[in-house]
């Protein structure tokens, strides 16, 4: 039946990269089986960004892959002239993949005279000619809202409980630990998919730090050292400190810092949207270093790691390993934490999705998590049929438990080649 919805081919999908990722960009073009397009990407003499396409796109199904968090506001930038080069060259869609929405942050004021940096980000990206948006685990839900055209979010739940359960030896014993309020939705999600047990970490230092006035020189110390005492020759060093949110005594972690479940002497599996500047992860281990857990597992989608994240990270004595995707370039992380990082690769679930979007099939099952045994569930008689079967036909003729089971008949698959 999914053949007969194919009223496009590839032959008019356009796939181009921006300078952001161009790793991800070509594993995707590689499993899609199309070749990345053509484009030039630089910046003039003045430091203004050039664009230029060379491929034509008249007609075509573009796909324009960019992820944010590397050089934030020259990706935003380049991705806005790509988009509007190819409105311009008539293309017929224009469909943005970002896997790491920019600013995805800036989703409310955070004072009374602060923007709404994603909502102004996703205006702009609207009138530059954006058909549609894919982003992968979006900070908060509400982010989806800002569009006013059609936007997918992915989750990469089902990524990680693979993971999960081929590389944490006894992972039934583990509990899912949510690091603060915020991400309890998520962990709850991962636990129910793995069938474990759930925790959370109340954060009230967040808000302690909030009701505090900030110093202007809260975060970073600055010398000043002057050559030969001439006032000319100043230079500034500076020194990055700790962060104000770590500097906690064994008192103050007892008395901001409580958690809500059981994890004395079991394994944890931490689940976050992305690891920033590590504060956060760094505090849930400390929790759970102070109620006797075991080994640590952080997850993360987005592996951003700014600042002393890197450092108060490979502090951390109970941390076993951090496994985040390839949402963002890994390369400089992996060499720095070696055998401690793990990094998951997305793009079978996003070419995937691409092939799905281009022939209008449905997306949803991409973000489901499914075991072996619950695709094909039980009966005898069904086992048999199955192992009898020859064509995709003949499994057609099953009866499966559930409408997203149905749709898994196809052939469901996030590493290996996706097109058919």
């Amino acid at each position: 039946m999914a053949r007969l919805n194919r009223t496009s081919s590839r032959s008019n999908m356009r796939l181009i990269g921006g300078s952001s990722h161009p790793e991800l960009t070509d594993l995707i073009a590689k499993k899609v089986g199309v070749r990345a397009g053509r484009v030039i990407l630089g910046k003039f003499a003045n430091n203004e960004t050039n664009v230029q396409l060379q491929d034509q796109v008249r007609g075509q199904d573009v796909y324009i892959i960019q992820t944010g968090a590397v050089d934030s506001n020259d990706a935003i930038m380049e991705l806005l002239l790509l988009i509007n080069s190819c409105k311009l060259a008539s293309a017929e869609t224009i469909n943005v993949v970002t896997p790491y929405f920019p600013y995805s942050k800036g989703d409310q004021k955070s004072s009374l005279r602060s923007p709404i940096t994603s909502k102004l980000l996703a205006n702009m990206m609207k009138r530059a000619g954006a058909d549609h948006l894919m982003m992968l685990d979006p900070h908060s839900p509400q982010l989806e809202g800002f569009f006013d055209h059609p936007v997918d979010c992915l989750k990469v739940e089902p990524l990680f409980c693979n993971w999960i359960k081929h590389h944490i030896p006894n992972w039934q014993d583990c509990i899912v630990v949510s690091p603060d309020e915020g991400g309890a939705k998520r962990s709850v999600m991962m636990a129910n998919d793995l069938g474990l047990e759930f925790a959370m970490i109340h954060n009230r230092h967040k808000k302690s730090l909030n009701q505090k006035p900030m110093s202007p020189n809260h975060s970073r110390k600055v010398s000043v050292c002057r050559a030969n005492d001439d006032l000319t020759d100043e230079i500034v060093h500076v020194e990055e400190e700790t962060p104000e949110e770590l500097r906690l005594t064994h008192k103050m972690v007892d008395k901001f810092l409580k958690i809500s479940g059981d994890v004395a002497g079991k394994d944890c599996i931490v689940v976050d949207d992305m690891i920033d500047t590590g504060s956060t992860i760094r505090l849930a281990l400390e929790v759970l270093h102070s109620h006797d857990s075991g080994k640590v597992y952080v997850f993360a989608t987005h592996g951003i790691f700014s600042g002393t994240c890197k450092m108060i990270l490979q502090e951390s004595p109970n941390l076993e390993k951090i496994i985040v995707t390839n949402s963002l370039p890994q390369k400089l992380n992996v060499e720095t934490f070696g055998s401690k990082i793990e990094v998951v690769d997305i793009s079978g679930m996003v070419s995937e999705y691409i092939r799905r979007s281009h022939y209008n099939e449905s997306v949803s099952v991409l973000s489901t998590y499914f075991s072996a045994k619950d695709i094909l569930k039980p009966e005898r008689s069904r086992q048999e049929s199955v192992e009898a079967a020859e064509s995709e036909d003949d499994l057609g003729h099953l009866e499966l438990d559930s409408p997203h089971q149905r749709r898994m008949r196809k052939g469901f698959r996030l590493e290996s080649v996706c097109w058919d």
